[in-house]
């Protein structure tokens, strides 16, 4: 302990009328124990060594009955190895112990709700909250808790809390789009989806996201099958009524051809669709290969690009909806073998 701090803590003891050297040598050594503690239980979570942690902490645990910090971070050790059971007496211990941090009641919650006790997981969260009303975890999970609870309304409320703390809050901005689904709020569903694929546009919620926006005959985003990967891509675009590609394209066919041109086998097939118009549609595809080629010149040398047309619309199924869609890019990859 440096003496800086030594000094602060003297004072602060001295000021509160203590007067025995046994309690100030007690507070001491409690005061040490927590730093060490928290330095301890820190550092394991940061590493991802819950096995280290788990070890370090059951003997703390068992040897500092009395330390709240040592009952908390067994507690999350135990938890992080799905021993929820287990972890939530540790949890509980450290809430009595200290009951004035939000962290150890929110943490006791996620055990509750591991455990399926999810009337103890609710109040967890908002004896949380009223600890810390901007605890974005708790005003979160609390959202999950009453999602699962089919309160959609109240869910959306506690999501709406969260991301006006935090808008880069991935589960409140995925959940608030479900939250709305299940209550039927179409229009505003669809923005939420938008937000969360502006914001997390790879990844398989961003993918489960987009199913949910086509489905909803928005097309902003779409999937794409590429051997054994699916791509998410913002929409391929043109200029009004020609075959020139936006400039906003541009980023998502830079992914498209680095995905492809770092698989070491596989040809992609690009199709262009638009109803009645056969040779828009021609002029487009031909747009696309030529980016590409140009972009990833060993695509074109190693004949890795077909394209196709059709003056149709593209049917396709998403999640179990059959859509048909008047203009449209498709990409797959054929002759593909592992």
């Amino acid at each position: 302990m440096s003496k800086s701090l030594l000094l602060i803590f003297f004072m602060a003891f001295y000021l509160s009328g203590c007067a025995s050297f046994e309690d100030l040598g007690s507070s001491l050594q409690d005061l040490s124990s927590s730093l060490k503690y928290n330095m301890q239980g820190e550092y394991y979570l940061y590493q991802q060594d819950f096995k280290q942690g788990r070890d370090t902490f059951e003997q703390a645990a068992l040897t500092d009955p009395e330390s709240p910090e040592a009952q908390y971070y067994y507690g999350r050790f135990l938890l992080a190895e799905n021993e929820e059971k287990i972890a939530l007496p540790y949890l509980k211990q450290a809430t009595v112990l200290k009951q004035d941090k939000s962290e150890y009641y929110f943490w006791l919650g996620v055990a509750y709700g591991e455990s399926g006790q999810r009337t103890s997981e609710r109040k967890s969260y908002q004896k949380a909250l009223d600890i810390e009303p901007n605890n974005i975890q708790a005003l979160t999970y609390l959202g999950n808790n009453r999602l699962w609870a089919k309160k959609y309304k109240e869910a959306l409320k506690y999501y709406r809390m969260a991301l006006d703390l935090s808008y880069e809050n991935p589960q409140a901005l995925y959940n608030r789009a479900v939250a709305l689904r299940k209550l039927g709020r179409t229009k505003e569903e669809k923005l939420a989806l938008l937000d969360y694929l502006n914001t997390y546009p790879s990844g398989s919620f961003s993918r489960l996201a987009t199913d949910r926006l086509n489905r909803l005959n928005d097309f902003t985003y779409r999937n794409y099958t590429l051997g054994y990967r699916t791509v998410t891509l913002a929409e391929i675009s043109f200029l009004p009524s020609s075959g020139v590609l936006s400039e906003t394209s541009f980023p998502s066919l830079d992914l498209l051809g680095e995905t492809v041109a770092n698989m070491p086998k596989g040809t992609l097939q690009i199709i262009v669709y638009s109803l009645n118009n056969r040779n828009l549609a021609k002029k487009r595809a031909i747009s696309i290969r030529n980016y590409l080629t140009e972009r990833f010149p060993d695509l074109e040398t190693n004949k890795r690009i077909r394209v196709s047309w059709f003056g149709t619309t593209e049917k396709r199924v998403v999640l179990k909806k059959t859509l048909r869609i008047k203009e449209s890019v498709q990409f797959f990859l054929s002759d593909f073998k592992d």
